[in-house]
C-alpha cells in the first residue's frame, strides 16, 4: 500500500497544504516545529482516525477552525486507487472511502494500516502505565474490530459503575447490572492484549537480532491487573472488590488498570539496559508491531519514522533499515538530510508548507 497524493486542511498548524507522495521512501527535511510531524500524524489517522501522538482530538484541529480532515489517494493491493478522507471535529471523526461514508468501523478497521516510530516512544518504555496501554489498543483496535468494540463497552461500563460508587450508598442491583456487562469485556479485552504481547514478545526477539541488541535478553512481560480471562471469574472479582471500591469511590481491578514491561534478561529494561539499548528495544517492539500487521491483515503497512534514528550508531541505523525491509512505504522527518539521500525524494517543510527539493 502507498500513499500517492495528500492534502491537509486546518490540521494542526497547517491551514492548507496539497503534495504528493508518490515515491517509495520520502523524507521531510525542515528545523523542528515546522509541520514535519504533522504530516506523519495526519496519514497516521487511517488505520482508526486516532493519533499516535495524543488522545485529545482537539489538538488536532487548528485553532479558530471547526475542523480538520485529511484526504489523500492511495494505491492498495486490494481495493486499487483508492481515496480516503477523514474529518475531525470537536464532536466526532468520520471517514469516507471513495465518497462513500463510513457508518461502521468494522467495516474499515484493517484496510488501512499504518505502523508508527517516534522519537518519543522511549517514554512507551520509561513512561507511565496509561501510554503503554493505549499504545497497545491502537496496536489492536486497528485491525480488530471485535477487540475495539469491547474495549468501548468496557469503558462505557467503568465510567458508570464508578459513577455509582461516588453515590452516599450505591445499590447492589446496579453495581451487579454494570458489572455483568465489564465482565464478559474486561475477559475479552485481557485475552487479546495477552495474545498479542506474547506475539509481538517472539518478534521482539528477532527484531533485536536484526538491530544489533542482544535479543537473548529482550522480552516483553504482561502484568494484568488480574490474572482471569474468564467472564465469570470477572463477576466474581467485581463482587469481592465492592467494599473497597466503594470505600475508595472507583473500579480498582480490570483492564483500565494493566499494564506492561519491557525485559532485559531477568529485570525490567528501565532499570539495567542503557540508553541505546531501551531505544533499540523501543524500535524493536515497534519492529514486531509491523511484522504482526503484515500477519494479521496480509497487507503492507505504511511506515511512519518520526526523527527515530538521531541517537543510534551507524551500524544499529543499518541494522534498522535491513529488517524494516522494503515492501512497505515509508515517510521520516529529519533536521538534516539522511545518510543515503539517493534512495529518497525530500520534500523541505518550512511553516506548514511542503516543497520538493
Amino acid at each position: 500500500m502507498r500513499i500517492t497524493h495528500l492534502r491537509m486542511a486546518d490540521f494542526r498548524n497547517v491551514s492548507f497544504a496539497e503534495t504528493a507522495l508518490d515515491a517509495p521512501r520520502i523524507f521531510l527535511l525542515g528545523a523542528n516545529g515546522q509541520g514535519k510531524t504533522n504530516l506523519l500524524e495526519a496519514v497516521g489517522l487511517l488505520p482508526a482516525l486516532r493519533s499516535f501522538r495524543t488522545p485529545e482530538t482537539a489538538l488536532l484541529i487548528r485553532h479558530g477552525a471547526a475542523a480538520a480532515q485529511m484526504a489523500c489517494t492511495l494505491e492498495h493491493e486490494r481495493e486499487g486507487t483508492v481515496t480516503v478522507q477523514v474529518t475531525i471535529s470537536s464532536k466526532k471523526k468520520s471517514a469516507t472511502v471513495d465518497g462513500e461514508n463510513i457508518r461502521q468501523m468494522s467495516a474499515y478497521l484493517g484496510r488501512f494500516p499504518v505502523v508508527a516510530f517516534c522519537s518519543d516512544d522511549i517514554e512507551l518504555l520509561r513512561g507511565a502505565p496509561g501510554r503503554r496501554r493505549r499504545w497497545l489498543d491502537l496496536a489492536i483496535a486497528a485491525h480488530d474490530p471485535e477487540y475495539l468494540d469491547a474495549l468501548r463497552r468496557y469503558h462505557a461500563a467503568l465510567t458508570g459503575r464508578n459513577l455509582l460508587l461516588r453515590q452516599p450508598e450505591p445499590s447492589a442491583g446496579e453495581l451487579s447490572a454494570f458489572e455483568k456487562v465489564l465482565a464478559p469485556c474486561a475477559a475479552a479485552v485481557v485475552r487479546a492484549r495477552r495474545k498479542t504481547l506474547e506475539e509481538l514478545g517472539r518478534e521482539l526477539v528477532a527484531a533485536c537480532e536484526g538491530i544489533g541488541l542482544p535479543s537473548a535478553v529482550a522480552g516483553l512481560a504482561y502484568e494484568p491487573s488480574a490474572a482471569t480471562e474468564d467472564a465469570g471469574g470477572w463477576e466474581e472479582i467485581y463482587l469481592r472488590q465492592r467494599k473497597a471500591d466503594t470505600l475508595l469511590r472507583t473500579t480498582q481491578r480490570g483492564p483500565h488498570r494493566d499494564d506492561f514491561l519491557f525485559r532485559f534478561g531477568a529485570h525490567p529494561a528501565r532499570d539495567v539496559a542503557s540508553e541505546g539499548q531501551q531505544r533499540g528495544l523501543v524500535l524493536g517492539l515497534a519492529l514486531a508491531q509491523l511484522v504482526l500487521v503484515r500477519r494479521r491483515t496480509g497487507l503492507a503497512p505504511i511506515v511512519l519514522a518520526d526523527d527515530i534514528l538521531g541517537e543510534l550508531d551507524p551500524a544499529r541505523k543499518r541494522g534498522f533499515w535491513e529488517t524494516l525491509g522494503d515492501d512497505s512505504q515509508v515517510l521520516a522527518t529529519g533536521t538534516v538530510p539522511p545518510e543515503s539521500a539517493k534512495e529518497w525524494r525530500t520534500l523541505r517543510v518550512e511553516q506548514g508548507n511542503y516543497f520538493t527539493v
